[in-house]
């Protein structure tokens, strides 16, 4: 991760990159901007550690950093979340990121960070328990892991409270405010019952369930409600924008159309949509052609010895399909001796909630599973799977990228997958074997295509993406690299802008602004 020690100096704000109107994917039309963004998320983009009279600013990982870092960077504004850390962050501290030259820091704006402090006894009940080991499994479809507790959903209700009175202390009118994610569904009517002609959207970077799945947690009709106070309620894609619609005609009855997505709430109508988050292209293949990748691409492929390597980058978490895809790997090396001895599979994964038992769980069974492939095949030249359970900064990734010929997206459920855009927006080869049930697989149709819930249809898949001519990997590749340059994080916040401003459109209501 990126981090600095940094003295306490300043304000909370982070420089951006000089403002981009345009780049060669999208142009951000001046118009759809508002006048300042206010994200809000369960995290900051960058965790920030006192340690004696010092900070420490670490960047994070995941898809919500990736993606909307960059965005806040292009727009500036504000970005509320926790710190990552019960100490109380003492006010003032300048963050300032890197800069390239001196014009950069010339042109340079910020954004501003906003921590909000959460207890020991928040992350235990809110983040922990109610959004861990309630929301996340149910919506992912895993209901069998899912634990009810009305004291975790008391702590989630009182942090989402907490959310919304910084957000309204904070607003100015003309602030297009954007919640994001599942931990504060509740925020958008929180927010709307004191601020009503506020501009509100909401994403959720998760799948949204089926109404019979949704309707096991004794609080969907309170998520919904917090739900609806957005103008606009934004999916990765249309089918879990249509199971949010669904829902809301079973439990609700108002009126509302599935096929157009809409919702009519007394005189507002809410909209939804499918907008599928993407990466800064530029970026990756910016990081893919810096001075010195050759080198590093060279040498790790000579550290594995293999004529084929495989990659597969996740935070450790049982939706991932690490296990499923372990398994495969095993079948493979199985089925197809001439694989042994020339194959690698490289698994990096990042720690996440250790506290969590069901994650405790999949860690051993990982490193178990690992170890018997290792004793069964290893020996015969390469090591056929090197397990690698920490985070990596996105330049070593890039490296990775670049050196594998495979990358292994074999997700059991995901709401986007960013990894899969991040590999081939770092090659103009390789090849890139997907799950039909990550989001990013509707606009990465040439990948090859595994079921992770049958094993041996991805060994064959693995040993057939293994086996496929160079060329044909390469059309493969371009004709992907061509639909992520073309959606790229930029024309998403293009598109999710312009969704907006058709919401505040249909408004229908009256009333003060804000006193």
């Amino acid at each position: 991760m990126e981090s600095a020690a940094l003295e306490l100096n300043g304000p909370v704000q982070l420089a951006r990159r000089p403002p981009r109107r345009t780049t060669p994917q999208a142009r951000i039309e001046p118009h759809l901007l508002p006048q300042r963004f206010v994200v809000a998320s369960n995290r900051l983009p960058y965790s920030i550690q006192v340690e004696n009279q010092h900070v420490r600013v670490e960047r994070g990982v995941g898809g919500l950093v990736t993606a909307m870092d960059p965005v806040l960077q292009l727009t500036g504004g504000l970005w509320l979340g926790w710190s990552g850390s019960h100490a109380p962050v003492p006010a003032g501290i300048e963050i300032e990121r890197p800069r390239k030259d001196a014009r950069e820091a010339k042109e340079g704006q910020s954004y501003e960070l906003r921590p909000l402090e959460l207890s020991e006894e928040d992350v235990s009940r809110f983040y922990l328990g109610y959004c861990n080991r309630a929301i996340w499994p149910l919506f992912h479809y895993f209901q069998e892991h899912c634990h009810y507790d009305e004291s975790d959903w008391a702590a989630y209700v009182r942090v989402n409270r907490s959310f919304a009175d910084r957000i309204v202390a904070d607003y100015r009118p003309g602030d297009f405010i954007w919640v994001h994610d599942y931990h504060l569904m509740l925020v958008p009517a929180l927010v709307r019952q004191r601020i009503p002609r506020a501009s509100i959207g909401f994403f959720l970077h998760i799948p949204f369930p089926p109404p019979e799945l949704f309707q096991i947690d004794l609080h969907a009709p309170e998520i919904l409600e917090g739900l609806l106070g957005a103008d606009l309620v934004g999916f990765h894609v249309p089918s879990y924008a249509r199971n949010f619609v669904r829902t809301v005609a079973e439990m609700k009855r108002v009126p509302c159309s599935v096929e157009e997505g809409w919702v009519q709430c007394g005189k507002r109508k809410v909209r939804t949509g499918s907008f599928p988050i993407s990466i800064d292209v530029e970026r990756f293949k910016e990081m893919a052609q810096r001075d010195g990748i050759e080198d590093e691409v060279r040498a790790i492929r000579e550290d594995y010895r293999a004529s084929v390597i495989a990659i597969g980058v996740d935070r450790l978490d049982y939706t991932k399909g690490i296990l499923e895809r372990l398994k495969a790997i095993e079948i493979m090396l199985e089925r197809h001796p001439d694989m042994r001895g020339q194959f690698t599979f490289i698994q990096i994964s990042a720690p996440s909630r250790t506290k969590v038992e069901a994650y405790r769980e999949q860690r051993r069974q990982i490193e178990q599973m690992v170890g018997r492939i290792n004793g069964r095949f290893g020996g015969r030249g390469c090591l056929p799977v090197d397990y690698r359970y920490e985070g990596q900064p996105q330049e070593e990734l890039v490296a990775y990228y670049r050196a594998a010929d495979l990358a292994l997206v074999t997700p059991l459920r995901d709401g986007m997958n960013l990894v899969a855009k991040e590999y081939v927006a770092s090659r103009v080869d390789g090849c890139l074997v997907l799950s039909p049930f990550a989001g990013a697989h509707r606009e990465l149709g040439d990948a090859v295509v595994v079921n992770p819930y049958h094993p041996q249809d991805m060994a064959e898949g693995i040993y057939g993406a293994a086996r496929l001519p160079v060329l044909e990997r390469r059309r493969a590749m371009q004709r992907m690299r061509e639909v992520v340059e073309r959606n790229d994080i930029y024309r998403w916040l293009e598109k999710m802008l312009r969704a907006q401003r058709e919401a505040l459109a249909d408004r229908c209501e009256t009333g003060p602004s804000r006193s």
